[in-house]
């Protein structure tokens, strides 16, 4: 073979070798997934832990900056937490190296959101005073609204407890206010309901319950009449209504609306026990008794169940 014959075949035989082994070099590797992959270690848990902790501590520290803003004693105190939240940030930028760090971390962490809590309130406690609020609000509007249906209290009167409890409302139906500012507000609700208190007529004096009814005895020696009987079964109905009437009124908190409704009741009552106690009274009707006894348990039951 000639040389420039040699030379054309390698010449053409090196470019294909060439681009085999550059192939080669550049082919990808296949990924190597271990078999059992290596869980987090416990310091790696707790450091995690720990920052979610201090995250959630310094975003609470900062809302309640904000909060307490109007209020120097507070905002002092708070701001004297900077340097435990400082070092907080530092030990909890890294994983704790052993479990007497990791340990030391949380306790600091724990003291720092119970000196915040002491300062601030706790959100249990804003809630707590927040419902109580809100509730007490509810129950002066209602009672400012019995007056302003009418009565003997003149309308400038009314209007100024309005309009005092108009100004309240704006901040009971706010969430985000601070604890001693939920505190204040709660004080002026409770001024606000004894202003409107006074303006309520006084409680009628205590409704005296029916006095039983002793059913009819019968000779034992005659058979007893259908009216007889009726009476008799009238007379235990009419005895559990008056015991039912007399736990009703003998609670000592009933609501100044229903004094009507319990008077109108107890009169009704006393009209029932004369006539199941008089046998000899004229036109006396065993059905239309039994029906008015009916009528009258139903009312005390819807009245107890409001």
């Amino acid at each position: 073979m000639s040389r420039q014959a040699q030379e054309s075949r390698w010449g053409r035989g090196l470019p294909a070798s060439a681009l085999l082994l550059a192939c080669l070099a550049h082919a990808p590797l296949a990924a190597q997934t271990p078999v059992n992959p290596k869980p987090p270690s416990e310091m790696a848990l707790c450091g995690a832990a720990q920052k979610q902790a201090y995250s959630e501590l310094a975003q609470q520290h900062e809302t309640e900056l904000r909060h307490h803003a109007m209020h120097p004693v507070p905002v002092a105190r708070l701001k004297g937490m900077g340097a435990t939240l400082a070092a907080l940030r530092t030990a909890t930028a890294r994983n704790p190296r052993n479990p007497a760090e990791c340990e030391k971390t949380t306790q600091v962490l724990a003291e720092a959101r119970e000196q915040l809590e002491r300062i601030a309130g706790s959100p249990a406690q804003l809630a707590d005073c927040l419902a109580t609020n809100r509730q007490v609000h509810a129950a002066v509007q209602a009672s400012l609204l019995g007056l302003q249906s009418g009565g003997p209290v003149a309308p400038p009167t009314i209007e100024a407890a309005a309009a005092r409890l108009d100004r309240l409302r704006a901040t009971v139906s706010r969430d985000a206010i601070a604890l001693v500012d939920c505190r204040a507000l709660a004080t002026e609700l409770a001024d606000a309901q004894a202003q409107v208190q006074r303006l309520l007529p006084p409680p009628s004096p205590p409704l005296s319950p029916p006095r039983p009814l002793a059913a009819t005895a019968l000779p034992a020696a005659v058979s007893a009449p259908d009216p007889a009987a009726c009476r008799e079964a009238q007379a235990r109905s009419y005895n559990d209504l008056a015991q039912a009437y007399a736990r009703l009124v003998g609670t000592g908190s009933v609501p100044v609306e229903w004094m009507a409704p319990l008077q109108a009741l107890s009169e009704r009552l006393r009209l029932l026990h004369a006539s199941i106690a008089d046998t000899a009274a004229p036109g006396w009707d065993c059905e239309a008794v039994a029906r008015a006894l009916a009528k009258e348990r139903d009312e005390l039951a819807a009245m107890s169940r409001r």
